[in-house]
């Protein structure tokens, strides 16, 4: 008996029955969770019937959490039963050890192998059964039977099934032991869940929120003139310019005023197009939904999966807005039949090429389009969603909008002169505008020249388009003066809080965050978790009040900005899903090892709770302590809890936390202070506004702990301590030390957040300095290491040896300068040679470098590519390191790869051209084309877009012209026809 296995009831009853019906003539009857025929059944899960066991089911880790256990990576993972879809699973069970051949026709892709897969893992006897794999996208009947007709070997995609179990087992490994550990150390009585989806999400709303409270109203500047009626904006660097100084911009007015000629150096026409937008795909559902009925993205998939189950809508869980090749005809017929008469009379032809046609990109589902049903009764709710999705699919088939854009630069005055860019803009054919309003469009703020301009406000930039019936006849050489020249003051538009629209965009477009472009290219169509859980994280977020809704808008609550602030940036940044999709990626085309990616995250959690131990020491220290404090109210033994100390008498009531404005208490401080009433001078303590202090603590009689400011002279102590200024004894006031009322000399003890010990003291007081220290810290948290000292007003001071180096050990590396031996430091390796300011930091752009990448820089001149570096606004990228002639460090970034447009394999950058490594396809574009050097950017940009921008000068015998390079069917490269202009036309002197 042959039993395929669906992923669910809906798709076995509705696609999988009819086929093997019309296939196989089999007859089925109704089970309980299967359906049974002569030589073939059917069964079904319910998404996953089998998951990985919580870390209570391991041996040792039952009951109460505790850091000293922490991590559990488990070499061997245990599974367990889902008990809400128990029933089912035995069914399936059941059915198949009954079966010869079992056919895993769960949904194609990453996932549908794992809900499978795990069901074996479960049962392994089922392995030594045949294993079948039923590979189809689309369940139109055709598709259906040809992929029934060509059933895989399960092992063709073993690759995908280790790339599914190791998301799970990476999530899992991260995500229980993060949430544990960070619970214990920082959650203060408060669990703290950290996930790979959710906490980036979080830290993507906290990061917009930050940026709009600080958000400051700036004002800039630019120039508009008016020439010959139209508007023209000053240009600097091809951009529109943008002045921050009102002077800056005036000079410009006052240099281009009348009766100063502007004369046209440049004039370019081009035909431009606008397509409709595809078909949805659930995130652009959810936004839209958003966006015109003010839902959230769960109730959209609620209504979107109940218009799915009464057959009205396919699939909506997809994250494809694409249709496969096979459906174009079936396609095309239902939006014919579902659109009205005046939609009908803007669709194109059915044997026109349309961009949302492609099986290639067709992911685990195809697009959301309706299903041709007619609906009858729905929520006023269900409609909405329902003619939202109908409208989409039908407008997909409209003509495009198509324009011509005239761009003129004008040079004033001749001398010294400044380039004005005026552009017109004629409309050709309205196409899909003609109905469909561009969100845009909406935006678009009439000029003073009236109806004929228009100013897109696009951010801040203010792009000015003059709209016109027809193009003017101007030529090269054309002069006049403008008609006037204005000073444009602006105001810089407010960033806005995520709605639910803009959030599930930003985690949609996560990869764009990401600087390393292979992180983000693998990022590009996923983004932060999958359409099928966005909605469900950012609900998650709003049940465990990490975030709120305040009327559309979606805002962190404190409790949210403190988890972020407690985060590892890995942790928190969308780097860290990027990386692992990227990797996953690469597992699933055999390019990576399962075990190199499992290794991968096995020493990353190593790497966090190091970090984790570093930083919170005293609080793992604080589970091995097995003495009990005292009450200090009833002297009954104090209860240990992660966040503080609770009285076990009931009527005592007395509790407190170990963190104090920020700064953790040991369990040591913590008993100083519970006993004595007072603590030690502390330092690192942070106030509101984040800067560091230190102080001493007092618990008053009521159990409250407050900080010791006191400046009474009675609470002084004596010390041994000659006030450097008058030679009187000094006293000890707690946290500084003061000399009588007659002498303002004053001493405090913590220095650039380092306390001063008893010894160094007396030695500065001796001897007028200290040796060198360590451990002092700037405000950018970087530590270094100096002496102390006095400067003319008694006041301490730094003081560096050797004119600011400092004191290291000899290394065996030169000087890539001088030639002389380098020593080295905690922070640095350097040259002390004199005159030789040589000094390689061990951090670089916010990454530490291992010994073998100081040892190839220093050796080699470069390293390899290194993971992890920090740009200036928080990003991370990837990036070769390289050692300049003069000393310094710069960056060395690894070319892209990017997909062959004919055959899909990656294209390898070898000798200056970029070639399809594929020796059946020989794709490539070469470096010089028609005479020109194309520009990384520019072919990257070619690539990527399939048309390049107009470029010059290409040449061809004696021509030479300017055009646009675009790559034709079957990889040819081209010139795109409308963009070819010769360029002695546009280069001749005016008459």
């Amino acid at each position: 008996m042959i039993l395929l296995v669906a992923e669910k009831p809906s798709v076995a009853n509705q696609h999988y029955r009819p086929m093997l019906e019309r296939l196989e003539g089999e007859k089925f009857t109704q089970g309980d969770g299967c359906l049974i025929g002569q030589n073939h059944c059917i069964t079904w899960c319910v998404g996953h019937l089998i998951t990985l066991a919580p870390l209570d089911a391991y041996p040792g880790y039952e009951g109460a959490w505790r850091l000293s256990n922490l991590p559990l990576l488990p070499e061997k993972f245990r599974l367990m039963e889902i008990e809400s879809t128990k029933k089912q699973l035995n069914v399936v069970r059941s059915m198949m050890e009954k079966a010869d051949v079992l056919v895993n026709g769960a949904d194609a892709g990453r996932e549908g192998n794992l809900i499978f897969d795990l069901v074996l893992d479960f049962t392994p006897a089922f392995k030594q059964k045949k294993i079948m794999r039923l590979w189809v996208n689309s369940y139109v009947a055709k598709d259906l039977d040809n992929a029934w007709k060509h059933l895989e070997d399960a092992t063709e995609r073993l690759n995908l099934s280790y790339a599914a179990r190791l998301r799970q087992r990476a999530d899992w490994m991260v995500g229980l032991n993060a949430t544990r550990a960070y619970t214990l150390t920082a959650g203060r009585g408060k669990m703290i869940s950290v996930g790979r989806v959710q906490t980036p999400t979080l830290n993507l709303v906290v990061e917009r929120d930050t940026i709009v409270e600080q958000f400051k109203e700036l004002f800039y500047y630019g120039v508009l003139g008016t020439w010959k009626g139209f508007g023209a904006q000053l240009l600097r660097d091809d951009k529109v310019a943008v002045f921050e100084k009102e002077e800056q911009a005036q000079a410009v007015v006052d240099k281009c005023s009348p009766p100063e000629n502007a004369t046209i150096s440049r004039l370019d026409i081009q035909q431009k197009k606008q397509f409709p937008q595809k078909p949805f795909d659930l995130t652009e559902l959810q936004k839209e939904g958003n966006k015109r009925f003010k839902c959230s993205a769960k109730q959209v998939l609620d209504c979107a999966q109940n218009l799915y189950e009464k057959k009205l809508l396919t699939y909506p869980r997809t994250d494809s807005a694409y249709l496969p090749d096979t459906m174009k005809g079936e396609a095309y017929a239902l939006a014919q039949r579902l659109a009205s008469p005046e939609q009908q009379k803007l669709m194109r032809d059915a044997s026109e090429n349309f961009v949302f046609i492609n099986s290639s990109k067709v992911t685990d589902h195809f697009a959301i389009i309706p299903t041709g049903e007619d609906p009858q009764g729905l929520p006023e709710m269900e409609q909405k969603i329902y003619e939202l999705a109908k409208e989409r699919f039908i407008q997909a088939w409209f003509k495009p909008y198509i324009w011509s854009e005239m761009e003129v630069l004008l040079q004033c005055p001749e001398e010294e002169s400044e380039t004005f860019r005026l552009k017109l803009k004629r409309n050709e054919d309205l196409g899909f505008r003609a109905i469909v309003k561009d969100e845009k469009e909406k935006k678009k703020k009439s000029s003073k020249k009236g109806d004929n301009s228009d100013s897109a406000d696009d951010d801040d930039s203010n792009d000015v388009t003059n709209l016109v019936e027809e193009f003017p006849l101007w030529n090269l050489g054309d002069k006049a003066p403008f008609d006037s020249v204005e000073l444009q003051k602006k105001k810089k538009s407010k960033p806005k809080y995520y709605t639910e629209a803009t959030l599930l965009a930003a985690m949609k477009t996560a990869g764009k965050q990401v600087e390393n472009e292979e992180l983000a290219e693998a990022m590009k169509d996923r983004g932060l978790g999958t359409p099928a859980t966005q909605a469900g994280i950012i609900e998650t977020l709003k049940k465990r009040g990490f975030i709120e809704a305040q009327k559309n808008y979606l805002v962190s609550t404190q409790r949210g900005r403190e988890v972020i602030s407690l985060m590892d940036e890995k942790v928190k940044s969308p780097e860290m899903t990027g990386e692992w999709e990227y990797q996953l990626s690469q597992v699933e085309k055999g390019n990576l090892s399962p075990v190199e990616f499992r290794d991968g995250i096995i020493e990353y959690v190593k790497s966090l709770f190091t970090e984790l131990h570093a930083k919170y020491q005293c609080q793992f220290d604080r589970e091995t302590v097995t003495e009990a404090l005292p009450c200090p109210k009833c002297g009954s033994p104090l209860e240990t809890l992660p966040w503080g100390y609770v009285c076990q008498q009931e009527h005592c009531g007395f509790k407190v936390g170990h963190t104090i404005a920020g700064r953790m208490l040991s369990h040591e401080e913590m008993k100083g202070l519970l006993s004595s009433g007072k603590s030690e001078l502390i330092s690192g303590f942070k106030s509101k506004k984040g800067s560091s202090f230190s102080a001493t603590l007092v618990m008053h009689e009521d159990g409250n702990i407050a900080f010791d400011f006191s400046d009474n002279p009675d609470n002084r102590l004596p010390t041994e301590f000659k006030c450097p200024k008058c030679g009187k004894m000094l006293s000890d006031a707690g946290n500084r030390l003061v000399c009588s009322d007659d002498c303002d000399f004053t001493f405090y003890k913590t220095i650039a957040s380092r306390i001063m010990q008893e010894s160094e003291l007396q030695e500065l007081f001796r001897n007028g300095t200290t040796h060198v220290l360590s451990g002092f810290h700037t405000k950018k948290g970087s530590s270094f290491n100096a002496k102390i000292t006095w400067d003319k007003d008694f006041h301490a001071t730094f003081a560096f040896e050797n004119d600011g180096h400092f004191h290291g050990t000899e290394t065996k590396y030169k000087c890539p300068i001088c030639k002389h031996t380098l020593e080295e430091n905690k922070n640095a390796i350097f040259c002390s040679a004199e005159n030789c300011k040589f000094t390689l930091f061990k951090t670089v752009a916010g990454k530490k470098l291992r010994v073998g990448d100081i040892k190839a820089l220093l050796t080699d001149g470069k390293t390899e590519v290194l993971q992890g570096f920090k740009s200036k606004k928080g990003s991370s990228f990837n990036a070769i390191l390289k050692l300049g002639e003069d000393g310094r460090t710069s960056f060395e970034f690894p070319r892209r790869n990017f997909p062959c447009p004919v055959c899909n394999e990656q294209l390898r950058f070898r000798n200056d051209i970029y070639a399809c490594p594929n020796s059946h396809c020989g794709f490539g574009i070469p470096k010089v084309f028609y005479g020109r050097e194309l520009s990384d950017e520019e072919v990257e940009k070619l690539l990527t877009d399939k048309i390049s921008p107009v470029l010059e000068p290409f040449q061809k015998n004696e021509t030479k012209f300017r055009a646009a390079i675009e790559i034709r069917n079957g990889g040819k490269l081209g010139f795109y026809k409308e963009s070819v202009c010769q360029l002695s036309s546009m280069t001749a002197k005016p008459k």
